[in-house]
């Protein structure tokens, strides 16, 4: 949400009141500030701008070359094929491009290559360089007259960018390359897009990519200033904020200690043949929050957290292992095993600090405690 709000245009009111909620306000802070002031490490202020819309629905999109050529429409006398590769490596996005220039009247072919180093990898990724290469290129082809030019390129991503151009990450290069087209059109150009699979051998693809990696040299120097690119940041900025796999510590005591493992995978396993009623039990058991007088009494829903039996505070543990006034109902559920009677997480489906990597849950002793709980009648609603 962070990162869509500094992709908004400069006059959505939102994008201009991001910078207003960085301000340190002593009382009266929103849950808006809270977001800002965790994510204040990550650098948004050069992020790029994401429209609401790249194109018009009435604008016409890009060509693919294997679309035939329209009625009453020229054929270009000079034919000119661009070769788009990036690459992205110690660091650095870069990209190269290989243009095959056929000029009118069959003179001889001529063949031109260069890259660009786009920017560093926390800032871009290849499928922008792809586009930022295509727009770098067209702006030096805008004084050609009624040439045919394919854009070759070996980014499936990018070429179906292009052909439906979407609310999406890269949104400025392609209208970029739109602009660039209709001024090439305007002067009797035919601009087309062409997607190769890398398994096809392409020469000009070849030399693009023998230029991208050129680009992304150790000893290379950025040659442009281009925006953050929406998705590489908002990927980087996950990976970094990774939530950890564990409960906090002033949170669900009894739940780690019923669970060493939670939280996890296996947790579902109990729950998944179990009717609505039979999973309610269980849920009180493995929470703590059950309709005992131990858990009653803590949030003034009892006068007093003891056992009807006398003996004890009436927890979970007592509940299911101690309590004299349940003993007769608690046979099958002690038959499960002879070793890990009394063992709270073995009855109720979980993991204890005592077993190895290779544990599963026992269902047969989980749907045992379960029953137990149902015939003693002492978690439902009275």
């Amino acid at each position: 949400m962070w990162t869509d709000l500094h992709a908004l245009p400069e006059t959505n009111p939102l994008r201009r009141n991001t910078d207003r909620i960085r301000k340190f306000r002593r009382y009266h802070r929103s849950p808006l500030y809270q977001v800002a002031d965790a994510l204040k490490n990550i650098d948004m202020e050069s992020l790029e701008t994401i429209n609401p819309f790249t194109l018009a629905p009435w604008e016409t999109r890009v060509e693919t070359d294997d679309e035939p050529i329209s009625e009453g429409s020229t054929v270009p006398d000079g034919s000119m094929q661009v070769a788009f590769s990036s690459s992205a490596r110690n660091e650095l996005v870069g990209f190269g491009v290989a243009i095959e220039k056929q000029p009118p009247r069959q003179r001889k072919v001529r063949l031109k290559v260069f890259s660009v180093t786009l920017g560093a990898r926390t800032e871009q990724n290849p499928f922008s360089a792809d586009l930022a290469a295509m727009a770098h290129t067209l702006k030096t082809l805008v004084g050609l007259k009624d040439f045919r030019i394919t854009l070759v390129t070996s980014n499936k991503t990018a070429a179906l960018s292009l052909k439906n151009p979407r609310q999406q990450t890269g949104q400025e290069f392609v209208c970029q390359i739109y602009k660039l087209m209709t001024r090439l059109q305007k002067n009797g150009n035919r601009v087309s897009v062409r997607w190769i699979p890398t398994s096809e051998d392409n020469n000009l693809l070849r030399l693009a990519k023998e230029q991208a990696r050129d680009a992304t040299q150790e000893d290379a120097v950025l040659q442009k200033q281009v925006p953050r690119v929406k998705s590489t940041t908002l990927n980087i900025a996950r990976s970094q904020a990774t939530p950890s796999s564990e409960l906090p510590e002033n949170i669900g005591r009894h739940s780690r200690r019923v669970d060493t493992a939670l939280p996890g995978k296996h947790t579902r396993q109990p729950y998944d043949r179990l009717s609505w009623k039979e999973a309610s039990v269980l849920a009180q058991l493995r929470t703590g929050m059950a309709r005992l007088n131990g858990y009653l009494f803590r949030i003034n829903a009892a006068e007093t957290d003891q056992c009807a039996c006398g003996q004890a505070r009436e927890t979970v543990d007592h509940f299911l292992f101690r309590c004299r006034n349940w003993t007769t109902h608690r046979t099958d559920m002690l038959q499960c095993t002879d070793t890990h009677r009394g063992n709270l997480s073995f009855f109720l489906g979980g993991k204890s600090p005592s077993d190895d990597q290779k544990w599963k849950p026992n269902l047969e002793a989980v749907r045992a405690s379960i029953r137990f709980a149902i015939a003693t009648g002492r978690l439902e609603v009275t």
